[in-house]
């Protein structure tokens, strides 16, 4: 058989296509497989220490959303969550300010939690929540 191009059709009409090649990078001195569309394996969630430090969430005008701070493996990684989050799902009222602190404030504990999720599947990774990241109909008031 004579050796072909790759990207040439072979018998049948197949493309003979060349394996992917994938590369171990590292985040914050974990090893990852880039260009694996698999989660991370549950096993080494287990030992990412998550934890959110009790400070003031700030406000970000450019990107409409709430910063909050955590703590992966005493490392700072910035989370956000975007204030149509904070009106769909935690009472907020659109184009208040004031309103989306509360509301930040009041769903902290949810918040953090979902957060916290994403953390682990992102592998420690900034985080920014969006609304469809909350199941729907599950508003606090």
């Amino acid at each position: 058989m004579a050796a072909r191009d790759i990207g040439q059709e072979s018998e049948g009409g197949w493309t003979e296509v060349q394996p992917r090649e994938y590369h171990i990078g590292h985040v914050r001195g974990r090893p990852v497989l880039t260009g694996v569309p698999v989660l991370p394996d549950p096993s080494d969630e287990a030992t990412m220490e998550i934890r959110f430090p009790a400070d003031e969430p700030a406000y970000r005008d450019s990107n409409l959303t709430v910063v909050f701070p955590a703590l992966v493996d005493g490392e700072p990684v910035p989370c956000a969550i975007s204030v149509e989050a904070l009106e769909d799902h935690f009472g907020a009222y659109s184009e208040d300010l004031e309103g989306w602190m509360r509301a930040f404030d009041a769903g902290r504990p949810r918040i953090e939690a979902v957060a916290r999720e994403h953390l682990q599947i992102s592998n420690g990774t900034p985080v920014l929540l969006k609304s469809g990241h909350f199941p729907p109909g599950n508003v606090a008031a």
